[in-house]
């Protein structure tokens, strides 16, 4: 059975907008820090599937990692004061692999994005027959 891709989003540029630093520093470098943030937001990729989380970045150099569903321990939702009058949110995933933890940065619709990507993994390992230890 193939695999069903769930969402697929790059990171937005809103929350840069709306942010007073953004532009502070975008004026003191001439334009280059917008030019870098830019780039590298259009060429950084997040999908879903029902088996796995796939980020691609890269400018020049493409870089993929994935990390399978039934892996993922934890995940967090953070959003700070400019992302929420945007509707942007971050998305932190604590994993069992060894991938560090993975952030995924100004994703629209990030609450729903994260519950999803909980829902999944939940069934991942429901499927997988993967099972959790607390320790205390």
């Amino acid at each position: 059975m193939a695999e069903k891709k769930i969402w697929s989003e790059k990171a937005s540029m809103r929350d840069f907008y709306s942010t007073p630093i953004h532009w502070i520093l975008t004026f003191i470098t001439v334009g280059f820090y917008f030019l870098i943030i830019y780039l590298w937001r259009l060429n950084t990729r997040y999908s879903l599937t029902d088996e796995r989380l796939i980020i691609e970045t890269g400018i020049l150099s493409k870089h993929i990692d994935e990390i399978e569903l039934f892996r993922i321990k934890d995940t967090k939702l953070s959003q700070g004061l400019c992302q929420r009058f945007v509707g942007l949110g971050n998305i932190s995933v604590t994993s069992t692999d060894s991938t560090p933890d993975l952030v995924m940065i100004c994703l629209p619709n990030a609450k729903e994005k994260r519950e999803q990507l909980r829902t999944l993994s939940n069934a991942a390992r429901s499927k997988k027959g993967v099972r959790t230890l607390v320790h205390e």
